[in-house]
């Protein structure tokens, strides 16, 4: 995409990303990602998530997650590209801090689509929290990001959602 900013990774500790190829035309991704509240339905690894405030869509909308293997986090938009893909910020959560996600679509024939996910993060609690990373964080970050793509990719193929939407879920509730 035209817009795609450098690297993630310039200003943090650490980075990495994933990339997949999904059977499946671009808008019809678009049409399942820009649905942000929802993401529980097609993420195993997210077992609830729901908006935080009335923003929907755009810069400043924001999420809670409760995620199976890590705990509890909300992510807020700091970059919306409409059809394209966006950028977030994700709460502290154990040793990581500063945490942003970036998803970007892009077309790679009419029922191809690529989709690319780069994570960085610094990290917190001085030597205890890079021991945390490099005994435990690490491995699960680089094996949960890909699997996650690999479910997205399988629920778009597979047309199945992981769970059904729960429409009490669209009310905003706390945590």
């Amino acid at each position: 995409m035209s817009h795609h900013i450098s690297s993630l990774k310039q200003n943090k500790q650490h980075g990495f990303n994933a990339i997949v190829n999904i059977n499946a035309p671009k808008n019809e991704l678009w049409a399942v990602l820009e649905d942000f509240n929802n993401v529980y339905q097609w993420a195993p690894g997210v077992s609830k998530s729901h908006a935080l405030g009335d923003k929907r869509q755009e810069v400043g909308a924001a999420r809670y997650c409760k995620l199976e293997d890590f705990g509890e986090i909300d992510e807020v938009i700091t970059e919306w590209h409409q059809g394209e893909g966006f950028t977030y910020t994700v709460s502290a959560l154990g040793p990581l801090n500063n945490a942003v996600s970036r998803w970007t679509l892009m077309t790679v024939d009419a029922n191809t689509t690529q989709l690319e996910v780069e994570f960085a993060y610094d990290i917190r609690f001085g030597i205890f929290g890079k021991m945390m990373h490099a005994l435990v964080m690490q491995k699960k970050l680089h094996t949960s990001l890909p699997q996650t793509l690999q479910d997205f990719k399988n629920h778009m193929e597979s047309g199945k959602a992981n769970r059904p939407l729960n429409t009490q879920a669209s009310t905003v509730a706390a945590h």
